[in-house]
């Protein structure tokens, strides 16, 4: 099961524009913090991409919020949360009910949002 969640966070992450690197020791120095562009979907499932560029692959965990609103203009209300590993997303069980849907990860003292709110009615 393992093995089919790191191929499905694999592969959405290269969807959705972002390599996956191979695991190796955090580096923190001059690391930014990255999204994918939009919510995606796949399986039944939200997900967020996210990364961490510019620190030689590390690979550490980043908080991500799954944020819902009426409108594509907001507000947004977090409905969600969980870790994902830097390369990788952050998946969401459905049941979030319609809605546009923004991602929001934190790492460090670092936010970013993915800049194109998704609808999406799961």
């Amino acid at each position: 099961m393992r093995k089919l969640v790191t191929t499905v966070a694999a592969v959405a992450a290269a969807a959705a524009g972002l390599t996956v690197a191979a695991p190796a020791k955090a580096s923190t120095s001059a690391c930014d913090l990255v999204t994918a562009k939009s919510v995606g979907y796949s399986a039944l499932m939200l997900y967020v991409a996210v990364g961490l560029e510019g620190c030689s692959n590390s690979v550490t965990e980043v908080r991500v919020e799954l944020q819902k609103g009426a409108s594509a203009s907001g507000p947004f209300t977090t409905v969600a949360e969980t870790y994902a590993y830097s390369g990788g997303g952050a998946w969401f069980d459905e049941g979030t009910g319609c809605g546009y849907y923004v991602g929001v990860a934190h790492w460090q003292d670092q936010t970013e949002t993915t800049p194109t709110p998704a609808y999406y009615c799961n």
